[in-house]
Protein backbone atom coordinates (compact mmCIF):
# COMPACT_ATOMS: atom_id res chain seq x y z
CA UNK A 1 0.00 0.00 0.00
CA UNK A 2 2.62 2.32 0.83
CA UNK A 3 4.43 1.98 -2.56
CA UNK A 4 0.93 2.32 -4.51
CA UNK A 5 0.76 5.73 -2.26
CA UNK A 6 4.00 6.74 -3.36
CA UNK A 7 3.45 6.09 -6.84
CA UNK A 8 0.90 7.98 -6.67
CA UNK A 9 2.11 10.78 -5.17
CA UNK A 10 4.97 10.87 -8.02
CA UNK A 11 2.46 10.66 -10.23
CA UNK A 12 1.25 13.87 -9.35
CA UNK A 13 4.73 15.27 -7.71
CA UNK A 14 5.91 15.38 -11.79
CA UNK A 15 2.56 17.67 -13.44
CA UNK A 16 2.77 20.01 -10.05
CA UNK A 17 6.68 20.59 -10.16
CA UNK A 18 6.15 21.36 -13.98
CA UNK A 19 2.85 23.86 -13.16
CA UNK A 20 4.73 25.34 -10.60
CA UNK A 21 8.08 25.99 -12.75
CA UNK A 22 5.51 27.49 -15.84
CA UNK A 23 3.69 30.16 -12.90
CA UNK A 24 7.42 31.02 -11.79
CA UNK A 25 8.31 32.04 -15.51
CA UNK A 26 5.06 33.84 -15.72
CA UNK A 27 4.94 35.52 -12.49
CA UNK A 28 8.56 35.65 -11.48
CA UNK A 29 10.31 35.48 -8.20
CA UNK A 30 10.32 38.94 -6.65
CA UNK A 31 12.73 37.77 -4.22
CA UNK A 32 15.72 36.54 -6.14
CA UNK A 33 18.17 34.24 -3.61
CA UNK A 34 21.36 34.62 -5.94
CA UNK A 35 23.61 32.70 -3.61
CA UNK A 36 20.98 29.87 -3.20
CA UNK A 37 20.84 29.76 -7.08
CA UNK A 38 24.16 29.00 -7.21
CA UNK A 39 24.50 26.35 -4.63
CA UNK A 40 21.98 24.97 -6.37
CA UNK A 41 23.88 24.94 -9.79
CA UNK A 42 26.69 23.81 -7.86
CA UNK A 43 25.03 20.57 -6.71
CA UNK A 44 24.03 19.96 -10.32
CA UNK A 45 27.58 20.82 -11.60
CA UNK A 46 29.01 18.58 -9.08
CA UNK A 47 26.67 15.77 -10.16
CA UNK A 48 27.85 16.49 -13.60
CA UNK A 49 31.36 16.50 -12.93
CA UNK A 50 31.49 13.32 -10.87
CA UNK A 51 29.58 11.89 -14.06
CA UNK A 52 32.02 12.40 -16.36
CA UNK A 53 34.92 10.86 -14.11
CA UNK A 54 32.55 7.91 -13.35
CA UNK A 55 32.40 8.07 -9.79
CA UNK A 56 29.08 6.46 -8.36
CA UNK A 57 30.16 7.34 -4.70
CA UNK A 58 30.55 11.12 -5.83
CA UNK A 59 27.39 11.38 -8.26
CA UNK A 60 25.41 9.64 -5.51
CA UNK A 61 26.08 12.04 -2.86
CA UNK A 62 24.62 14.79 -4.68
CA UNK A 63 21.01 12.98 -3.66
CA UNK A 64 19.10 12.92 -0.56
CA UNK A 65 18.12 9.83 1.03
CA UNK A 66 14.77 9.78 0.40
CA UNK A 67 15.35 11.12 -3.45
CA UNK A 68 13.01 10.40 -6.25
CA UNK A 69 14.88 9.54 -9.35
CA UNK A 70 12.98 8.79 -12.89
CA UNK A 71 15.41 8.21 -16.10
CA UNK A 72 14.39 8.62 -19.40
CA UNK A 73 13.99 4.60 -19.82
CA UNK A 74 10.30 3.53 -20.16
CA UNK A 75 10.17 0.36 -18.11
CA UNK A 76 13.02 -1.09 -15.57
CA UNK A 77 14.80 0.53 -12.87
CA UNK A 78 14.45 4.46 -12.38
CA UNK A 79 12.18 4.32 -15.15
CA UNK A 80 8.65 6.19 -15.96
CA UNK A 81 7.27 3.12 -14.81
CA UNK A 82 9.43 2.53 -11.85
CA UNK A 83 10.83 5.31 -10.42
CA UNK A 84 13.72 4.76 -7.68
CA UNK A 85 12.80 6.07 -4.29
CA UNK A 86 15.71 5.43 -2.30
CA UNK A 87 19.87 5.34 -2.92
CA UNK A 88 19.96 1.80 -3.43
CA UNK A 89 17.97 1.64 -6.55
CA UNK A 90 19.57 5.33 -7.21
CA UNK A 91 23.24 3.80 -6.84
CA UNK A 92 22.72 0.52 -8.85
CA UNK A 93 21.16 3.25 -11.97
CA UNK A 94 23.95 5.09 -11.54
CA UNK A 95 26.25 1.78 -11.52
CA UNK A 96 24.29 1.08 -15.01
CA UNK A 97 25.22 3.95 -17.05
CA UNK A 98 28.83 4.20 -16.07
CA UNK A 99 28.62 0.28 -17.64
CA UNK A 100 27.56 1.77 -20.67
CA UNK A 101 30.26 3.91 -20.86
CA UNK A 102 27.57 7.15 -20.68
CA UNK A 103 28.83 10.81 -21.34
CA UNK A 104 26.62 13.15 -20.23
CA UNK A 105 27.45 16.96 -20.76
CA UNK A 106 25.52 19.87 -19.82
CA UNK A 107 24.45 22.20 -23.16
CA UNK A 108 22.27 25.06 -20.67
CA UNK A 109 21.04 24.94 -17.26
CA UNK A 110 19.10 27.55 -15.65
CA UNK A 111 17.80 27.95 -11.82
CA UNK A 112 14.85 29.10 -10.60
CA UNK A 113 13.81 29.24 -7.11
CA UNK A 114 14.66 25.00 -5.65
CA UNK A 115 14.03 24.38 -9.03
CA UNK A 116 17.12 23.67 -11.76
CA UNK A 117 16.28 23.05 -15.48
CA UNK A 118 18.75 22.06 -18.05
CA UNK A 119 19.61 20.05 -21.42
CA UNK A 120 22.47 17.28 -21.46
CA UNK A 121 24.00 15.36 -24.79
CA UNK A 122 24.28 11.93 -23.50
CA UNK A 123 27.21 9.85 -25.44
CA UNK A 124 27.25 6.12 -24.47
CA UNK A 125 27.13 2.79 -26.53
CA UNK A 126 24.07 1.74 -26.63
CA UNK A 127 23.80 5.31 -29.11
CA UNK A 128 26.67 4.52 -31.09
CA UNK A 129 25.05 1.02 -31.85
CA UNK A 130 22.49 2.60 -33.21
CA UNK A 131 24.78 4.99 -35.10
CA UNK A 132 23.72 7.91 -33.35
CA UNK A 133 26.97 10.07 -32.01
CA UNK A 134 24.63 11.42 -28.98
CA UNK A 135 21.16 11.94 -27.91
CA UNK A 136 19.44 14.97 -26.20
CA UNK A 137 17.95 15.03 -22.97
CA UNK A 138 15.95 17.66 -20.69
CA UNK A 139 16.19 17.46 -16.69
CA UNK A 140 14.53 18.51 -14.22
CA UNK A 141 16.33 18.50 -10.19
CA UNK A 142 14.24 20.29 -7.50
CA UNK A 143 17.08 21.02 -4.80
CA UNK A 144 15.29 22.72 -1.58
CA UNK A 145 18.49 22.84 0.55
CA UNK A 146 21.54 21.06 -0.53
CA UNK A 147 20.70 17.84 -2.56
CA UNK A 148 18.58 16.90 -4.98
CA UNK A 149 15.08 15.47 -3.96
CA UNK A 150 13.56 14.94 -7.41
CA UNK A 151 15.25 14.31 -10.52
CA UNK A 152 13.53 13.27 -13.73
CA UNK A 153 14.83 13.23 -16.97
CA UNK A 154 12.86 13.21 -20.40
CA UNK A 155 14.23 12.59 -24.27
CA UNK A 156 14.32 15.36 -26.34
CA UNK A 157 12.44 13.96 -29.35
CA UNK A 158 12.44 17.45 -31.14
CA UNK A 159 16.24 16.83 -31.73
CA UNK A 160 16.67 14.51 -35.26
CA UNK A 161 19.57 12.71 -33.59
CA UNK A 162 17.45 11.61 -30.44
CA UNK A 163 14.71 10.66 -32.53
CA UNK A 164 16.30 8.77 -35.10
CA UNK A 165 18.02 6.46 -32.20
CA UNK A 166 14.88 6.00 -29.99
CA UNK A 167 12.95 4.82 -33.66
CA UNK A 168 16.10 2.62 -34.10
CA UNK A 169 15.95 1.60 -30.39
CA UNK A 170 11.81 0.71 -31.20
CA UNK A 171 12.94 -0.66 -34.31
CA UNK A 172 10.98 1.30 -36.74
CA UNK A 173 13.42 2.70 -38.37
CA UNK A 174 16.71 0.39 -39.91
CA UNK A 175 19.94 0.31 -37.61
CA UNK A 176 22.58 1.40 -39.62
CA UNK A 177 26.36 0.83 -39.48
CA UNK A 178 27.32 1.05 -35.20
CA UNK A 179 29.75 4.12 -34.59
CA UNK A 180 33.47 3.42 -32.70
CA UNK A 181 33.34 3.99 -29.03
CA UNK A 182 36.02 6.13 -27.65
CA UNK A 183 38.85 4.76 -25.05
CA UNK A 184 37.21 6.93 -22.59
CA UNK A 185 33.54 7.91 -22.41
CA UNK A 186 33.88 11.67 -22.68
CA UNK A 187 36.73 11.49 -25.26
CA UNK A 188 36.26 14.57 -27.42
CA UNK A 189 34.00 16.01 -26.06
Amino acid sequence: MEALTRKWVIGLLVPATLIGMALLSIVGNPHPAAAQQAERLTVVSGYFDAYARGDVDEMLSAFADNAVFIGARLTGNCSYQTPCTDLAGIRQQLEGNVAVHSCQTIRNVEVSGAVVLGQFEDRNDGTRANGVERGLRSFIAQIPNDKITFYAVVFDTSDPQTAFHLAVAAGTQARPAPLPNPETPCAGV
